[in-house]
């Protein structure tokens, strides 16, 4: 695969969870495994996610209670519902609490490989067609051909809700709720 993504599992079956694992790894992607939503706070690298993927069935949160606190927090990262649970009612409600994909299990591997490149190639899209040539992100500097420009952190979350965002355009309450959780952990 040519894009490597960050990815988060959160799956509570522990082979399930380091086959998947494993195989997002051999994909070329870096990989966070967790086994419940809980684990979520203790892991540093889950806020620089592209994608969560998440079981609904998990001990303690639930998947759905997961995914929408996940879209409200982060609302242009990926969320893949991973589920057993194959009702119509169910895969409504996965969409209702933000997934992007609902698959159900057993997971085919070549689907969920084709949902993750279909995901990549949005992405980088959106981020080619927001990235002038010559400027570069760097953690909190902006860099250019003629001048580096520092940011503050909030600046820096912003900027790249937008380069993630479709078309690189966000909702003004989006704009609004980075902008809180930016103040809220400066």
């Amino acid at each position: 695969m040519a894009t490597q993504l960050n990815l988060v599992v959160v799956e509570d079956n522990n082979d399930l969870r380091t086959l998947l694992s494993q195989a997002l790894r051999k994909d070329g992607h870096h990989v966070t495994d967790l086994s419940c939503a809980e684990e979520l706070e203790d892991q540093a690298g889950s806020d620089h996610a592209d994608a969560f993927l998440i079981d609904i069935n998990l001990p303690g949160e639930d998947g759905l209670s997961l995914a929408s606190r996940i879209r409200k927090t982060h609302p242009l990262v990926g969320i893949i519902i991973l589920s057993a649970r194959s009702a119509l009612d169910d895969k409504l409600s996965g969409y209702d609490c933000g997934a992007d994909i609902y698959l159900t299990k057993p997971i085919a591997l070549p689907e969920l490989t084709a949902a993750l490149r279909s995901f990549a190639r949005r992405r980088g899209a959106t981020l080619k067609h927001l990235t002038p040539e010559g400027l570069t992100l760097n953690k909190l500097e902006l860099q250019g051909h003629q001048a580096t420009i520092k940011l503050t952190a909030q600046e820096a979350v912003v900027l790249t809700a937008m380069a993630r965002a479709p078309a690189g355009r966000l909702e003004t309450w989006q704009i609004a709720d980075l902008l809180e959780i930016g103040r809220a952990h400066v």
